[in-house]
């Protein structure tokens, strides 16, 4: 699988990457060098889907932190 890193951002726990799969056109999401699983299955979309996604990984990230 050929992949394309089309996002990354770091938080203060953790590094999170976007990337793109070339072939499938589909994208995925990385966390600290681990891809994101759901229900033991690779999370995969659109690019918003997995930008959804790690918006919202970042705010249960945030909250735990107050």
């Amino acid at each position: 699988m050929r992949t394309l890193v089309v996002h990354s951002e770091n938080s203060a726990e953790h590094r999170y990457t976007i990337c793109q799969n070339e072939e499938s056109d589909s994208y995925f999401l990385i966390i600290d060098e681990k891809p994101y699983e759901e229900n033991r299955h690779l999370f995969e979309g659109t690019f918003d889907d997995v930008h959804d996604k790690l918006k919202a990984l970042r705010a249960m990230e945030d909250l735990k932190t107050i």
